[in-house]
């Protein structure tokens, strides 16, 4: 069995991290990819900038719940992910989801096809984030 990685919107950091041990149960949320990599590929993709400088940054996925909980983590998803995802249009994910789905996390193998629905679906999540003033995060689970 794999990870959980899912996304969802919160007014700040406490409210986020207290989602950690049962999920962001009654918030906007959706089901997508690791908040880190595949994301962080996704930005690179998205915005033209290199993939080693944006998770290299030091809010990228940054950790705000407790850091020795042993199966749940919450991490914050950077406003310039949430504006460079909510911005695009849907000639612009269209553009990226082919390279997105050629990537080395998928293996090199993903259907483009089946990607972009999840695109649209993660872009309204952030546009969600985006217009109420509040903020994107990751529970990340085992």
């Amino acid at each position: 069995m794999g990870n959980i990685y899912t996304y969802f919107v919160a007014e700040n950091d406490e409210a986020a991290a207290a989602t950690a041990d049962a999920g962001p149960v009654g918030m906007p949320s959706l089901d997508a990819v690791d908040a880190t990599v595949q994301a962080g590929s996704l930005m690179a993709l998205l915005t033209g900038r290199p993939y080693e400088e944006i998770v290299a940054a030091k809010g990228w996925a940054r950790l705000v719940s407790d850091a020795t909980h042993e199966l749940a983590w919450v991490v914050s998803m950077p406003d310039a992910f949430v504006d460079a995802l909510a911005g695009a249009d849907n000639a612009k994910l269209a553009d990226v989801v082919g390279p997105w789905a050629q990537t080395e996390e998928f293996w090199g193998a993903a259907d483009p096809a089946g990607l972009l629905p999840l695109l649209s679906s993660w872009r309204a999540l952030a546009q969600v984030a985006k217009d109420s003033g509040q903020h994107l995060f990751c529970w990340m689970a085992l």
